[in-house]
């Protein structure tokens, strides 16, 4: 005797059951970003204090083989480089030392050692680092931070024999 096996119809996917996966998949996703958020803003954070380090170290080496003093001037959401003009300071023309303003999440914060005035560029708010032809540098620390909190950072400090160190400062302890 044969057996006769029912094949049941396999249906597929109805329109509603498809359109709630996507919308637990978006859901999902959107709070797995809110959760890497501040990650994410470490990261640029990051990014940013390396950029800046690598910048400073380039200045430098530019103003050594060139022979010219070159300025970095920033205030606390942008900097730039510049060199001696004939009568002024005038914006480095190579792109890789181009006028940077840091994502709105960030700012910058200059100390230096120098009395306030001698650096002072023409613009109020605006400081000024010098790298000069000798190696020499003004001193400074900047610390790369995000808005509203005081840590974790980055300090890059630039001693007057050239010395230029990046360091990540995750707590107060950690000095």
């Amino acid at each position: 005797s044969m057996v006769v096996l029912k094949v049941k119809e396999v249906k597929g996917f109805t329109l509603v059951e498809l359109l709630v996966v996507i919308v637990l998949i978006g859901l999902m996703t959107s709070f797995v970003m809110l959760s890497t958020g501040s990650a994410g803003l470490e990261r640029e954070m990051a990014e940013e204090a390396k950029r800046l380090h690598g910048l400073v170290k380039l200045a430098q080496e530019e103003s050594i083989i060139q022979a010219k003093e070159i300025a970095m001037e920033m205030d606390k959401n942008e900097y730039s480089f510049l060199q001696q003009g004939d009568k002024k300071w005038v914006p480095l023309n190579e792109k890789v030392f181009r006028q940077r303003n840091l994502k709105n999440e960030l700012e910058l914060k200059l100390d230096m050692e120098a009395q306030p005035g001698i650096f002072k560029s023409d613009k109020t708010d605006v400081l000024r680092i010098y790298f000069l032809s000798s190696g020499e540098l003004t001193p400074f620390t900047i610390s790369i931070k995000l808005k509203e909190h005081d840590y974790p950072y980055y300090r890059l400090t630039g001693e007057f024999n050239g010395t230029v160190e990046l360091k990540y400062i995750s707590d107060p302890l950690n000095n």
